[in-house]
């Protein structure tokens, strides 16, 4: 259940396992949140792989069931499923004006458009990557992040993190580190940092990378497995070695 690279790593191990996998995403397309996350100009890689993915479904000759959502898994039976379903983006509804903002994927995807003057919520790597996109389109871009550096997940690659934070540093980004958001205007962004002091931040369009939380179908149990961001958010290798090894359990 979900056709996004989880769901197609278990699909094609299944496969050439012997097994029969039926994919059923309710979207009209395969790929999921990897879609997004391989958008910007510089993943051309990310995008060759989510080619090769689709055409493994083709070549394998595996069912695909699109614009078929799943709500309920007692439709299969007893038969084993696979939960692929990813995560939702957090919401900070407690902040005036959030609903103004516009959600990382919803840029990448294309859907919602943005100014150029804008301000990225979340300094993670998300953000971090799509602040730097904004930078390369020639758009002014600020970043605002509650911890003390940038990309302080664990799990990114020195190299690629050490880039961002210098490319801002080179080029003049500001980044507000210790800074939590307070209220999104029509404007602006209103900050606090630290210390409690005020910080406003001029902008017009505002996006928000502050985080996704995963979004099971249904809870782990006998002959239902959770893949993916559904289980807990990760990276592409997390994603594709918990793939691997559900389905050779299979």
């Amino acid at each position: 259940i979900g056709g996004g690279i989880g769901g197609m790593e278990c699909a094609r191990v299944l496969k050439l396992r012997g097994h029969n996998p039926v994919i059923y995403e309710k979207s009209d397309v395969l790929g999921g949140t990897f879609i997004p996350a391989s958008a910007e100009s510089y993943k051309g890689k990310l995008r060759d792989l989510l080619s090769w993915y689709r055409r493994e479904m083709t070549r394998l000759g595996i069912e695909i069931r699109l614009n078929d959502e799943i709500k309920d898994i007692s439709v299969f039976g007893g038969a084993p499923v696979i939960v692929a379903t990813g995560s939702t983006p957090v919401k900070l509804g407690k902040i005036p004006g959030f609903e103004k903002t516009v959600e990382g994927c919803e840029f990448l995807n294309g859907t919602k458009q943005v100014g150029d003057h804008v301000a990225v919520i979340g300094g993670g790597l998300t953000g971090c990557e799509i602040a730097y996109e904004i930078a390369l389109q020639g758009k002014e871009v600020s970043i605002i992040e509650m911890k003390d550096d940038l990309v302080s997940q664990k799990g990114v690659c020195l190299a690629n993190s050490s880039y961002l934070r210098e490319w801002f540093a080179l080029h003049k980004v500001p980044v507000y580190l210790e800074t939590a958001l307070k209220e999104v205007k029509d404007n602006c962004v209103i900050c606090a940092d630290k210390n409690g002091n005020k910080v406003e931040i001029p902008c017009d369009s505002v996006i928000s990378c502050v985080g996704y939380k995963p979004a099971p179908l249904t809870a782990e149990q006998k002959n239902v497995y959770l893949v993916g961001d559904c289980l807990a958010v990760g990276n592409l290798r997390s994603v594709i070695w918990r793939a691997y090894e559900v389905a050779m359990k299979i």
